[in-house]
């Protein structure tokens, strides 16, 4: 790739890679997979399932208005207006039925009454408020890109990067991907951006993006490694919140 793009790792500089994140930050790639248990729990598959597809959602007064999708399993993908970021929540079992969907950091973002009443909570409102469906919306799933369109989106990601720490920082990919997986190593490379403009004083100088079989994020010196699963969606590569922590030494932590 040009301007600064490497080529992939094959072979025993990607297996050494691999293994790095592995070991590095098995956290991660747990908390990537399974929802936080909270205390006296009930089992997983006692969870009240809410109507599958995706939905767009509003508080009363317009403040706050997401897509909900739950068309790929337990796992719910949330965006909200305003924010590029589609965030993916684990369902934990509340009083009375509720489901409770945390990010990975275990925030509470969302929780569905077993009669399917939807309260949302965001950085601003921490108490929550009701939101009602306004109609049906189209999945969230990664934009399958071409090799020449991925090309240009690094360029502006590196771009971003360089004027957010004040430092040039070098993003290197996988040299031949599907468009799908294209799309999800992208989307990665800009959680990553924007993790790396949240952590102060950060001295990475490189990004190094491989593929595997869970997403999984790791620091060795001023390298950023980031693995991602695009077999997984959105759900196969990490926050830009868990990149943040990760650089800043926080493995895990509530989002500020």
């Amino acid at each position: 790739m040009s301007q600064g793009i490497g080529q992939s790792f094959y072979g025993r500089g990607a297996a050494v890679i691999a293994a790095a994140l592995t070991l590095a930050a098995p956290g991660i790639a747990q908390a990537q997979q399974q929802p936080r248990q909270q205390p006296n729990a009930a089992p997983p598959q006692r969870l009240v399932p809410v109507t599958a597809g995706a939905s767009r959602y509003a508080t009363p007064d317009g403040a706050v208005r997401f897509v909900l999708d739950r068309s790929g399993g337990r796992a719910a993908l949330v965006q909200f207006e305003g924010d590029p970021e589609v965030h993916v929540l684990r369902p934990t079992m509340g009083a009375g039925g509720d489901e409770i969907f945390q990010s990975e950091n275990g925030d509470v973002r969302l929780r569905v009454t077993s009669h399917g009443g939807i309260t949302v909570y965001t950085r601003t409102n921490r108490t929550g408020a009701a939101a009602s469906e306004e109609g049906r919306a189209a999945p969230l799933t990664p934009e399958e890109l071409a090799f020449a369109e991925m090309q240009s989106r690094f360029r502006g990601i590196q771009n971003r990067a360089r004027r957010s720490i004040g430092q040039p920082v070098m993003f290197t990919v996988p040299a031949q991907m599907s468009p799908m997986a294209a799309g999800v190593v992208t989307d990665a490379a800009e959680r990553a951006a924007e993790g790396l403009a949240e952590a102060p004083l950060t001295n990475v100088r490189r990004v190094i993006i491989v593929i595997g079989r869970a997403p999984a994020v790791a620091l060795r010196g001023d390298t950023l490694l980031i693995q991602v699963a695009p077999q997984l969606g959105y759900a196969g590569r990490p926050s830009s919140s868990a990149i943040r922590n990760v650089v800043m030494g926080q493995v895990q932590g509530p989002e500020q």
